[in-house]
């Protein structure tokens, strides 16, 4: 098989791979999105609920204020349109200032992976308090060669918050 059809072949089926996770999580499910032919492209909208999301990181409490250059992990599980769950969520962050001078470690640089049943989708991006926007750059089996971005509202236990997350996928494939 060429070159040119070995990528056919992989297009094709990452997009098989984006309508069959569409369906099985709910495409736009309450956020009235959709999926669309873009040319020879297909953008797929995923909305997909978290829980028991939480936050390590090595001599810190739950609670206790973050410094600068913290660096901990954050999990937790995902959830299908049912709330049964679905896949799980890693990731790695540092912690920053989000105003430079400002000596409060409020936000950090993340990298996340998604593990969901047809492959993982992997993202990086910087979180501040509230929702951020991430980058996808890449993913495994059926998201091999997924792009894009999403928006992530995650509300970390040790953060104050319960444990709960929503993550709005915009791939492109």
């Amino acid at each position: 098989m060429t070159t040119k059809g070995m990528n056919q072949s992989r297009r094709s089926l990452l997009k098989r791979g984006l309508w069959l996770t569409a369906g099985a999580v709910g495409v736009g499910a309450g956020a009235g999105a959709g999926a669309k032919l873009a040319g020879d492209e297909r953008e797929t909208t995923l909305r997909v609920d978290g829980r028991n999301f939480r936050l390590q990181i090595q001599d810190r409490l739950p609670g206790e204020r973050l410094r600068v250059g913290d660096r901990g992990v954050v999990y937790g599980e995902l959830l299908d349109t049912s709330g049964g769950a679905f896949g799980t969520f890693y990731g790695s962050r540092v912690a920053v200032e989000s105003t430079p001078g400002s000596l409060v470690a409020d936000g950090a640089l993340e990298s996340h992976t998604f593990r969901l049943p047809a492959g993982t989708i992997l993202g990086i991006g910087s979180h501040v308090e509230g929702e951020s926007v991430f980058s996808i750059i890449g993913g495994t089996g059926a998201y091999a060669g997924a792009r894009g971005s999403y928006s992530s509202s995650q509300r970390l236990r040790e953060q104050g918050g319960d444990g709960t997350a929503e993550f709005v996928l915009n791939l492109t494939a």
